[in-house]
């Protein structure tokens, strides 16, 4: 990206990501790290090590785009690593659309649709979706909504993330973490909430049992995981009247380990993490370094936090 870029983004919005982003120095979700665009502070990438969960030990890249006018409008995440997941939408497709109403699927926009690689935020972040909320919002921002003051929303300390108010670990559920995850106004979400329900969406189960099927960006990997999670016994209230499809059908036995498995496997090879399959940039890199350099890099480290050895 070139600093043209930089210097065409509206102050405000330039202010408010930076200070997201300088936040998340100081707290970010485990296993999750981003890195600036040079010269574009609306594109981050990022990269999530899976530490634990039904997607461990799986490393992933993805990106976020900002639009100007966020957080009234959603970014746009995608992930460049390819991972059966019900969130995200296969990399050789291009037909998830955003835009489900109560009546069920309509038609949608280009605008609407998640791309190749796309994450689905609908079912963390509702608020966010709907043709009539983003109709409002892409209104506002046309009759002069940049020049409205904005505050910066940096992430919350650990001892907010907890109903008790007191210190929790940011392993813990996106979901028991923030009750408010659901209630939330979209002009009050931050990256680090983004991010920490991205992550639980990996190794939470509780979380992949909660989307719902409209929700899904790979329905595939949705009805997969249910009946994975059917046949370790759990029990759901309801399930939809596509989920209810006999074997005769789609047979879903064993599909979610095996799918998943492979792309774990896929994901953790030499050829992805080190070299150019599957990178979407080369903002964030990985170093095939051996043991003796990784403990040197390791001892530099805890000498610079003055973290004793």
């Amino acid at each position: 990206m070139t600093t043209q870029n930089f210097s065409a983004l509206p102050s405000l919005r330039r202010q408010h990501l930076l200070a997201e982003f300088t936040g998340l120095k100081q707290v970010c979700p485990d296993g999750v790290y981003v890195a600036l665009t040079p010269g574009d502070p609306s594109l981050w990438s990022g990269a999530i090590f899976v530490r634990g969960g039904p997607y461990a030990p799986a490393v992933m890249r993805f990106q976020i785009s900002f639009p100007d006018s966020y957080p009234k409008l959603p970014p746009l995440v995608t992930f460049s690593t390819d991972m059966f997941h019900p969130l995200i939408t296969p990399l050789s497709t291009y037909m998830y659309s955003t835009d489900v109403q109560d009546n069920g699927t309509v038609s949608a926009t280009d605008e609407e649709r998640l791309p190749p690689g796309g994450f689905s935020l609908r079912h963390g972040f509702p608020d966010w979706f709907g043709r009539r909320g983003r109709k409002a919002a892409q209104g506002k921002q046309s009759s002069g909504d940049q020049t409205a003051r904005m505050t910066p929303h940096r992430p919350p300390p650990p001892a907010d993330l907890s109903s008790g108010g007191t210190p929790t670990s940011s392993r813990n559920s996106a979901i028991s973490q923030s009750p408010g995850f659901f209630e939330r106004r979209k002009e009050e979400i931050s990256v680090f909430a983004i991010l920490l329900y991205i992550r639980s969406a990996f190794d939470d189960e509780n979380v992949l049992d909660t989307i719902p099927l409209e929700a899904a960006g790979n329905p595939g990997a949705w009805h997969a995981w249910r009946t994975h999670r059917i046949e370790k016994g759990k029990e759901f209230e309801s399930l939809p009247p596509s989920a209810d499809k006999k074997p005769g059908e789609w047979n879903w036995e064993g599909v979610w380990e095996e799918r998943v498995k492979k792309g774990i496997t896929t994901c953790l090879s030499e050829s992805v993490m080190f070299g150019s399959a599957g990178t979407a940039d080369d903002v964030i890199r990985f170093l095939n370094m051996g043991e003796d350099d990784r403990n040197a890099v390791k001892e530099n480290l805890l000498r610079t936090v003055d973290h004793p050895s």
